[in-house]
């Protein structure tokens, strides 16, 4: 098997808190260089998250993308306790490992609700074959202003997290600066120490990269959560096999025909199957069509797994393209 690689503030009206001494746990290592070009670094190695696991956490390895603190991170270790969290840098990588059988399951964010759709992580799962969503996890999300003492002229984080702040930037006249991840550019602004420079990230990522929490909860919604799904190797399990309070996520193309989006949503309509998740994505190399990602509800009356499974039958004779992603519990 081909080895893969892996992946405190300017506080306002409160008490600074100061750097974490013990640096032991920073392990994950870009070469210092250009911060804004992740895809110029050379790999890095897997990355554990744990220097010491026990026999039976060896068992379980969850993989995520992002370094160690990231949000990811933190959900790994909410859905799986004592698992061994291995980061990667980007999505694909994540993917690829889980395909083949460098860990044995992923914790990918699929949806933020201030900021909408993980694209990528949509696509892939559109793209890559036998992979299927097993469980979700929905985690809420505090952002951070990390760095050093004095004023901040730029912001280094993921576009997500950026733009799950752009309110708080904005009125700060703060500029926006993309990252591979939260945890990264904490990492980065904590080997650089460039003055005017802070990271987004978690207040775990401050203790972990010893830097100073500048402001706490700067996201733009006070309510801001992220939904991760558990993804694994397998079948995807069917609509007819699920209990009260599960859901199921599918993506498809419909005909190119008139009224063949209304009549792919009135599968799930004329059976009083709830939607809860609407979205499209362009087709590369088909111009302004469309694939749609749909999630739908599976409530507690008994004939419930029945009717989500006869929409969905449906809908897979309708369409001209289809991929059940799986169903499973909700969050």
């Amino acid at each position: 098997m081909a080895a893969l690689p892996r992946a405190g503030r300017h506080q306002e009206g409160g008490h600074r808190r100061g750097p974490a001494e013990d640096r032991r746990d920073v392990r994950f290592q870009w070469p210092r260089g250009q911060w804004t070009s992740p895809g110029d670094r050379p790999a890095a190695r897997p990355q554990s998250r744990r220097g010491h696991t026990s026999t039976s956490d060896l068992r379980v390895r969850v993989a995520y993308q992002g370094e160690p603190g990231a949000y990811s991170d933190e959900a790994v270790s909410a859905v799986f306790p004592g698992a061994e969290a291995v980061g990667f840098p980007t999505f694909r990588l994540t993917f690829d490992a889980l395909a083949m059988g460098a860990v044995e399951a992923a914790v990918l964010p699929v949806e933020n609700s201030s900021a909408g759709i993980v694209q990528e992580v949509s696509d892939l799962l559109w793209e890559l074959p036998g992979l299927r969503i097993v469980r979700e996890h929905v985690q809420p999300v505090r952002h951070c202003l990390l760095g050093w003492p004095g004023p901040v002229e730029r912001a280094l984080s993921h576009p997500q997290a950026l733009a799950q702040c752009e309110r708080y930037l904005h009125s700060r006249q703060i500029r926006s600066v993309a990252f591979h991840d939260t945890a990264g550019a904490a990492r980065a602004v904590a080997e650089q120490r460039q003055p005017g420079t802070a990271a987004i990230a978690s207040k775990a990522a401050a203790a972990r990269y010893g830097l100073y929490v500048l402001a706490e909860s700067i996201q733009d919604d006070a309510e801001n959560r992220t939904r991760f799904v558990v993804v694994e190797k397998g079948d995807p399990a069917r609509p007819s096999k699920a209990s009260q309070g599960w859901k199921g996520s599918i993506a498809f193309v419909t005909a190119h025909r008139p009224g063949s989006l209304a009549h792919a949503l009135d599968c799930f309509a004329r059976r009083s199957v709830n939607l809860s998740r609407l979205d499209s994505r362009p087709i590369l190399g088909r111009p302004f069509e469309y694939r749609f990602y749909l999630d739908f509800s599976i409530n507690g009356e008994a004939a419930a797994a029945e009717a989500a499974e006869a929409a969905l039958s449906d809908l897979e004779e309708a369409s001209a393209e289809i991929k059940l992603f799986g169903t499973y519990p909700a969050s």
